[in-house]
């Protein structure tokens, strides 16, 4: 399939069209599992990876930059793993920025202490706009041709950072790839163990990584550490149970914040998600797409794994139809990712389409590139 592809493709490589084409052919084997041969690397030389650090609100953030071997300038790529990501040295990661980086872009991947450590925290979205403006200075990069991409948490993170008046005419694309576009509704989904779209609702199984995310965040967000204490350890240790006296003792927040983990139904869990303390609902707003979705200028091409067991795709199918009305979406869903990588055993006849539309949908990403 990729070698029909390649043939195909080098056959226009006469024009920009074609000759994304062909980048985009010999980008895939990089990126697949199961693919020995890596045509990309006969082309190309070895691109340079560099940790730098960069200015940020609160002091200075840590990235890995890969820059592409040859001269001149290249468009570039901020992207953003998103919590618990694969490590810097990851093969996955460092499979996919050589790729790009052999494509002709320039790749920076900031590093967060609080996504590795399983936590979400609103400065994030600052720092990825600092880093951003960081990457568009560099010298080898051409500041007309930038864009953004994210992994789940990563990914809506990416998206609220492109939305910034600081940098949003400058970001021209955002790859969203498994993010969520509310983050209020991806609480309720993960507590009740349910997703929802336009009025249907569908038993769904969360990973343990978001359930346990979800559960340290909004216990994090109760102000009195003692009821934190309490609510982790039957929430999250699950070493003991709050019994009905020290139930009926916790304070108004952290009643709410104790129901809402109980609770199995999504419309109710929705109307206690919007009971949080107003503080709460400030850090969700905060970190969700929907907030300032009229802000982003940037062309957004969406990915997302069907049945992802970390943030239901139809969080990304409400994203692609708030921008709609606008044209600026290109959304694809796949069968062939287990939420983030594409390791999902299915037919042959079905990895030949898979594989097809994973083409067009990285096609549409380097021509953003180009």
């Amino acid at each position: 399939m990729l070698a029909a592809i390649v043939i195909a493709a080098t056959v226009i490589a006469v024009t920009p069209q074609g000759r994304t084409g062909v980048k985009t052919a010999l980008f895939l084997p990089q990126i697949l599992p199961g693919f020995p041969v890596k045509p990309q690397e006969w082309f190309t030389g070895t691109p340079t990876r560099q940790n730098v650090s960069y200015p940020i609100a609160s002091g200075s953030g840590n990235a890995d930059v890969y820059v592409p071997a040859s001269d001149g300038l290249h468009s570039a790529v901020l992207l953003f793993l998103g919590v618990n990501p694969a490590g810097r040295d990851d093969p996955r990661v460092v499979g996919l920025a050589e790729g790009l980086a052999r494509s002709g872009v320039v790749v920076m991947i900031p590093w967060s202490d609080t996504m590795t450590q399983q936590r979400i925290s609103v400065g994030d979205v600052d720092n990825l706009v600092y880093a951003f403006q960081y990457m568009i200075g560099l010298d080898v990069v051409d500041a007309e041709k930038a864009g953004m991409g994210g992994f789940c948490v990563g990914a809506s993170f990416a998206t609220v950072a492109a939305q910034d008046f600081r940098i949003r005419d400058q970001v021209k694309f955002v790859n969203f790839f498994g993010g969520y576009y509310n983050a209020r509704d991806l609480v309720a989904s993960v507590v009740t163990s349910t997703r929802f779209d336009a009025g249907n609702t569908e038993p769904w199984s969360p990973d343990s990584l978001s359930t346990q995310v979800i559960r340290r965040h909004l216990i994090e967000g109760v102000r009195d550490r003692n009821e934190q204490s309490m609510l982790s350890q039957q929430f999250i240790d699950r070493t003991a149970s709050l019994n009905l006296p020290m139930i009926e003792a916790l304070s108004p927040d952290a009643k709410v914040v104790y129901d809402l983990l109980n609770e199995k139904d999504v419309v109710q869990a929705r109307k206690l998600v919007e009971a949080l303390p107003a503080s709460a609902l400030a850090t969700l707003n905060a970190i969700s797409p929907i907030t300032n979705i009229e802000n982003l200028n940037a062309r957004v091409l969406i990915m997302h794994d069907r049945e992802d067991a970390l943030v239901p795709s139809e969080e990304s199918r409400r994203l692609a139809d708030s921008l709609a009305a606008q044209g600026n979406v290109y959304h694809t869903e796949f069968s062939l990712f287990q939420h983030l990588d594409p390791t999902r055993a299915v037919s042959p006849p079905i990895y030949v389409k898979e594989l097809w539309k994973l083409y067009l949908h990285m096609y549409n990403v380097l021509r953003e590139l180009s």
